[in-house]
């Protein structure tokens, strides 16, 4: 509505300085200025929008938008994926759990590589399993001994008997003495479970 009011202003002004003849001398070349600058305003004010342009710029706010969500997932679904690796470090278990002497070395077990566990715990007495390797327990050693003394080194020394590739093993209800690899499965009086490793 003001562009029509304006428009019909510059149209009553351009009529009477404009036209040959009328107006005071040497107005036409101001009326034709006057004229390009008002086709010129019209020829931008109804230009249509040019397509591409838009179409590029709009493009361009959402390529940018959509790189930072994909940054921000990269980094979100990355560090998912390290506390998965980081869980699944912290919870593997031995299957089957071993048992062993002295020269059978402390590790994951599994079918494949058999290695004595080192995280086992009782669940009677919920006791983590004490070792020591290269002693034996004394035939002497009984249930009251073992439930005072462990897990204290100092106590538990008086009945550990020095022999080369035996391990002892120990919780406060529990014990054995170990040479060879053994599947706890097979020692069914025994309550123990393998803890979670951490490597």
């Amino acid at each position: 509505m003001a562009d029509d009011g304006l428009d019909q202003l510059l149209d009553e002004m351009e009529s009477k300085f404009c036209h040959p003849g009328t107006g005071p001398k040497g107005t036409g070349a101001a009326c034709r200025a006057a004229g390009e600058d008002r086709r010129s305003r019209n020829a931008f004010v109804n230009a249509p929008a040019d397509d591409e342009n838009v179409d590029d710029l709009i493009e361009d706010i959402l390529n940018v938008h959509c790189h930072e969500e994909n940054k921000k997932q990269k980094t979100k679904s990355a560090s998912q994926q390290s506390c998965k690796i980081s869980r699944q470090q912290y919870s593997k278990k031995c299957c089957p759990v071993y048992l062993g002497g002295s020269i059978v070395p402390f590790g994951i077990g599994t079918n494949i590589s058999e290695r004595a566990c080192s995280q086992l715990r009782c669940t009677a007495c919920d006791f983590t399993i004490v070792t020591f390797d290269d002693y034996r327990w004394d035939a002497s050693c009984d249930y009251l001994f073992f439930r005072n003394s462990v897990p204290e080194h100092s106590k538990l020394q008086s009945k550990m008997i020095r022999k080369k590739g035996t391990r002892a093993y120990a919780c406060q209800c529990s014990w054995r003495s170990v040479s060879e690899i053994i599947d706890l499965s097979l020692e069914e009086q025994l309550r123990w479970v393998c803890g979670k490793h951490s490597e």
